[in-house]
């Protein structure tokens, strides 16, 4: 390792060595809101090329002399900036939407496409204005819903906001908000995510060629981040919906002479108000169903070089069905952060992170009424520093520390007593990781993205851990192709911050482009990931409900290697772009739970669940359309996901809960002229695997069904359309509001979220035992039309 690293730092001499060259560095940000802009493309006339970073900050290298920069992002007119460098400049640069002119500055409506040019690959971003436009579910617009709608994504049914990337399952997903992790992403049960659209800036998402910085999922990373709010006003805008409401507001922070803040904040709230309407119906009038989200993002300039911020969520869903049911779940984070520019080369950052995930479980029925909570704690601390090494050569290293707190649960009276409560043990668990992330241009044609991740966790007491008969809780019989479990002879007891498990791990990282010309190019990534948590979980998506568990004694690590190699290509000057990926995915000590698995309420989850192998594989292509009034894009999946576990399908590979065949989405944005804005998005995809019982049995008066193998069927073929109308107000009025009309499902399909089986006990309306059997389809939506109006103020 020592070796590698003198190796690494060789090479940067090398590179550096002899060079005249001057640096140039800032800050890009809107022109009219102030906030730093991350992705855009900052690059010159000698091909000198780099992109902002989640703060707004650029830095390359230039050779002493005169040159060009130009500056792109998509949605905002391109800057050209004639500069002569003679030392180290700094240049901010503000982006508008609209034709401008400054002193020196021209706009060009060229662009560069990052996409070509780099070695990132495997990776989409959505800005919050995409996202707006979509044809929403009664009328909310939705993160989740609409990275749904790329290739390589997918969902397990329209009621759910868990997704699945390349055949992975949902908490191989690592979630993240302003840095923060988010362990249930969904309202109402997964008809809607956490994320007000409002709150919003844009929304990244990595399937492959994961940076090293990213560390814990084995599928994804999908990287939300918040407005910062707006330095130049105060301002806001709100939105009123069927389902609904919603409001924020932003502004500076101690205003200069020039009428620009220091800093800036934002607050958004938002409401649904199902509730409001349950007096309407006597059955319904004391029923309980919505959910609420608080967003908060300040930020302050201490000086030039030194910025604080200060991000905050805080959401809760509650359901209560009076003498019978009640649940409560939600999500509570804060990330404050400190970012340095050390000099036009160093760039540092560390955040301290605090993230909770809380459940609770109301049993109200008369006679057996009790509570049930369950909840998930991190604190992570995350310093990070960039070095601008050279205009070939840019370094990124840091640390992670995440210590976990797992409580998987409580049950105790609803009266408050701790009168027949139980408890179960929490669960502790350390998570560290140290990186160094390099991109470096070997030459005109060959970029290469490397990276290196070693990875620590350790599984902590205080816990007693039961000791199994065998040392193993489960035993798996060769003959019958079943576990039994093991019986419990004993308890381990480790003290309050003992290691009673530890693994360590290299995680190796990998991603190269070969530039053919200045508007195609070839890429190719590989990248190892390991994941240290568990969702524990015998349902095909996410439900309040789920309890994670950490790796240890029983239960090992997750992992996977994946390959990839893509071909991306612009067109008539990046007016369409296109993208054509491969790959492949190995997946190691992948869980899945045993037949007959009961998880419910359990302390003992190492009994019912068992780890494999899986693969996956496939094909995305992606096709978009920048400009015009017709913009959108068309995506397409081909891919098979599969597992293998001793003990399921005579331990032949079998199609996971995510394996679907084709998928394809079309996505269209239409602007008729200044008031009106269509979109329509339909989609069509291979239903999901299911597993039917094939018989059934009666024995002693018991009837038993008999299933077939694990997920053998398919759910029907999944397809739908959804449409949009947005009126704006008119040109030349004070007027702000704006009508949003959508319909979802406009053909009224009926697509099967589920099928189920039960016994025919009615003919005509007279209860009778036929011993005959129905399949019953279970479908959410039929036509759901809705309308939203919007306004700022």
């Amino acid at each position: 390792m020592k070796n590698l690293s003198l190796i690494y730092f060789l090479f940067l001499a090398f590179i550096s060595y002899g060079q005249n060259k001057f640096n140039v560095s800032g800050y890009v940000g809107d022109a009219k809101t102030g906030e730093k802009l991350y992705g855009v493309n900052v690059y010159t006339d000698n091909k000198a090329f780099t992109v902002t970073n989640e703060y707004g900050f650029y830095s390359f290298s230039l050779e002493e002399g005169k040159h060009t920069i130009y500056v792109s992002y998509i949605g905002y007119k391109t800057i050209e900036k004639k500069i002569e460098i003679k030392s180290n400049i700094k240049i901010d640069f503000k982006l508008e939407d609209d034709s401008f002119s400054l002193n020196e500055v021209v706009v060009k409506s060229s662009k560069i496409d990052n996409k070509v040019k780099s070695a990132e690959m495997s990776v989409n971003t959505l800005k919050a204005a995409t996202i707006k436009k979509l044809p929403a579910i009664l009328g909310e617009p939705d993160v989740l819903k609409s990275i749904q709608l790329l290739p390589g994504v997918s969902s397990v049914n329209e009621a759910s906001s868990g997704f699945n990337v390349r055949g992975g399952s949902a908490d191989q997903n690592l979630i993240l908000l302003d840095e923060a992790t988010i362990y249930n992403a969904s309202h109402l049960f997964g008809f809607f995510s956490v994320f007000n659209s409002d709150a919003i800036k844009d929304v990244k998402l990595y399937k492959g060629g994961i940076p090293s910085s990213y560390g814990g999922r084995l599928s994804s990373v999908l990287d939300v981040r918040q407005k910062e709010g707006n330095k130049n006003k105060f301002n806001g805008e709100a939105g009123i919906g069927i389902i609904a409401s919603r409001v924020l507001v932003e502004g500076p922070i101690q205003k200069d002479s020039l009428g620009v803040g220091r800093g800036s904040y934002m607050f958004a709230g938002r409401r649904s108000y199902v509730d409001a309407f349950t007096f309407l119906s006597s059955e319904f009038r004391d029923n309980k169903l919505f959910f609420y989200d608080l967003n908060l993002k300040a930020n302050y300039d201490l000086n030039e070089n030194n910025k604080l911020f200060l991000s905050g969520y805080f959401g809760r869903d509650r359901f209560e069905l009076p003498k019978f049911l009640g649940t409560s779940w939600g999500n509570v984070i804060s990330t404050l952060r400190w970012t340095n520019t050390i000099n036009e080369k160093l760039f540092f950052q560390t955040s301290g992170i605090f993230s909770n995930y809380v459940y609770e479980l109301d049993n109200l029925r008369s006679g057996s009424e009790f509570k049930w909570e369950s909840a998930i704690t991190n604190f992570n601390l995350k310093p990070k520093l960039t070095w601008y090494a050279s205009s070939k050569a840019t370094f990124k290293t840091g640390i992670d520390f995440t210590y976990f707190k797992f409580n998987p649960g409580k049950i105790s009276p609803l009266d408050g007593s701790n009168i027949n409560s139980d408890k179960f043990q929490n669960n502790f668990a350390l998570e560290n990781g140290i990186y160094l992330d390099s991109n470096l241009d070997l030459n005109e044609k060959i970029n290469i993205e490397a990276g290196i991740r070693f990875s620590n966790f350790m599984r902590l007491g205080a816990e007693n851990i039961r000791i199994y008969e065998t040392g193993k809780p489960l035993s798996y019989d060769t003959v019958f192709n079943v576990f039994t479990e093991n019986d419990v002879i004993g308890t381990e007891n480790y003290s309050s911050g003992k290691v009673i498990k530890q693994f360590n791990n290299l995680e190796p990282r990998f991603s190269m482009r070969y530039l053919i010309n200045d508007n195609n190019s070839l890429k190719t990534s590989y990248n190892r990931m390991f994941q240290y948590i568990h969702l524990v979980t015998n349902t095909t998506s996410p439900t309040p409900l789920d309890v994670w568990t950490p790796s240890g004694p029983y239960i090992k690590p997750q992992f996977s290697d994946q390959v990839a190699i893509g071909y991306f290509s612009k067109i008539k000057e990046n007016k369409y772009d296109f993208s054509i990926e491969a790959y492949y995915k190995k997946l190691s000590n992948v869980t899945d739970f045993k037949d007959g698995a009961d998880l419910l309420f359990r302390e003992d989850v190492e009994t019912q669940v068992i780890q494999g192998v899986g693969r996956a594989y496939g094909l995305e292509f992606l096709l978009n359309k920048n400009e015009g009034k017709l913009t959108g894009w068309l995506s397409y999946t081909l891919s098979r996901s599969e597992n293998k576990v001793n003990g399921i399908n005579n331990n032949e590979y079998y199609a996971n809960n995510a394996d679907q065949l084709h998928r394809l989405n079309l996505v269209g944005f239409y602007k008729t002229n200044s008031r009106w804005d269509f979109g329509g998005v339909f989609t069509l995809s291979t239903g999901r695997p299911v597993t039917y019982p094939t018989g059934r049995y009666e024995q002693n008066g018991l009837v038993v069904a008999d299933y077939s193998e694990r997920n053998g069927n398919r759910l029907p073929i999944y397809h739908r359309l959804d449409i949009s109308a947005t009126l704006n107000p008119k040109k030349g009025t004070n007027k702000t509001g704006k009508w949003i009309f959508s319909i979802a499902n406009l053909y009224n399909r009926q697509n099967a979220a589920s099928i189920y089986f039960r016994e025919v006990s009615e003919v005509n309306d007279v209860e009778t035992a036929t011993g005959n059997t129905e399949a019953i389809k279970l479908s959410f939506f039929g036509i759901v039309p809705s309308v939203t109006y919007e306004f700022k103020f």
